[in-house]
């Protein structure tokens, strides 16, 4: 499972968030897209149906969506990752000026945060609040 994790106080926990199935260990299968619901769904999602694959061929990515309502948002949205991912490079490889060699023993396995995934109707609802939010509806009853 590959859930991004912003910063608690982060305005991107308001946003959509989806949930990418994919293919991982051999499996050939068409990746699709779940969502939008909000955070935790989607967290409880992803980790519902990764953590029981009992073949483990699921990899499920967990990601915010991102309001962008132009092609020149999307641009800026593009090149400021590219360079927090350079930024990021550059620090990623050395500590202290010295080069380090990380190995994927190093990684930890994290626990479901979850007992069991939200039910239907949960979801309906997260969806729901999530669309309200997108559309601005609460702001009409007003």
């Amino acid at each position: 499972m590959i859930i991004y994790e912003p910063e608690e106080d982060s305005d991107v926990n308001e946003f959509p968030w989806t949930v990418t199935f994919e293919p991982s260990g051999g499996d050939e299968w068409d990746s699709f897209i779940c969502g939008p619901y909000e955070r935790d769904h989607a967290v409880a999602l992803a980790e519902a149906v990764a953590l029981d694959d009992a073949e483990g061929g699921v990899l499920a990515i967990v990601k915010p969506m991102l309001p962008a309502l132009s092609a020149e948002d999307v641009s800026a949205t593009i090149e400021e990752l590219r360079e927090a991912a350079l930024e990021e490079e550059d620090d990623e490889d050395t500590v202290n000026g010295t080069p380090v060699d990380f190995d994927d023993e190093d990684l930890e396995e994290e626990e479901a945060e979850f007992a069991e995934p939200p039910s239907p109707e949960e979801i309906r609802e997260g969806m729901a609040r999530t669309y309200r939010r997108l559309l601005d509806l609460d702001a009409d009853a007003e």
